[in-house]
């Protein structure tokens, strides 16, 4: 109900301004050309005639235009949603977090990330208000980081998927306090794309930032700086 009365309540603000800067747009030519017109020596009223055709035409041209990049645009989007494999409408997802791993035992990840994990939510599953989750098999290295990134199952469309392999590409893994470290080992970690006010369900684990991976490049550049000169 949220997601629908944003949607709605956007729609509308956009037709408004479009129809307020049509409006600003059509009084500003209406009297420029009227102006232009009685300079030239037409009589006010033929002036202010031809002046009004001449903006009608405009309003008619400039509203087939928007009507033809709309449609333009909706098929665009249709098409990139067949591409995806999306639905053709919103879809919630509803993700009961599993039981926790106690850390004494063999499969718990001996692994955490270095501050948040940062996810990209794909851009059009927002824009159709489609959720989905992604549970990814990887290794970590000995310099923390990800490697040899899989799809365990990914719902349902596999762009989410790309979304959660981009945000483990660009994670920061240290290992856990006083936990043995195995390297060659693999792990799985789910990742849940909810929409806020989609679906009413509590939140389980902390939120992730958006993901800049110009932000995060730079970090680690800083970061190597950093260790040369600290060497």
């Amino acid at each position: 109900m949220l997601v629908r009365a944003t949607r709605t309540a956007s729609a509308l603000t956009i037709r408004a301004v479009f129809y307020i800067a049509l409006f600003v747009l059509v009084v500003v030519v209406h009297m420029a050309l009227t102006g232009a017109l009685r300079e030239m020596g037409w009589n006010g009223g033929l002036a202010l005639t031809a002046s009004g055709a001449a903006v009608l035409a405009l309003v008619l041209v400039m509203i087939n235009l928007a009507d033809w990049v709309r449609a333009w645009l909706a098929e665009r989007q249709e098409l990139q949603r067949v591409r995806l494999r999306l639905p053709s409408g919103p879809c919630c997802v509803v993700w009961q977090t599993p039981e926790p791993v106690a850390d004494e035992s063999d499969d718990a990840m001996p692994w955490e990330p270095v501050g948040h994990m940062r996810a990209r939510y794909p851009r059009l599953p927002r824009r159709l208000g489609v959720e989905g989750i992604a549970i990814c098999e990887f290794e970590v290295g000995a310099d923390g980081r990800a490697k040899n990134i899989s799809c365990v199952d990914a719902w349902p469309s596999d762009v989410f998927y790309r979304a959660a392999r981009e945000a483990l590409q660009h994670a920061q893994f240290q290992p856990k306090y006083d936990v043995h470290v195995r390297f060659g080992a693999s792990y799985r970690m789910p990742f849940v794309f909810r929409i806020a006010g989609a679906s009413k369900i509590r939140d389980g684990g902390q939120r992730a930032r958006r993901l800049r991976p110009r932000l995060a490049a730079a970090q680690r550049a800083v970061k190597k700086i950093q260790g040369g000169g600290a060497q």
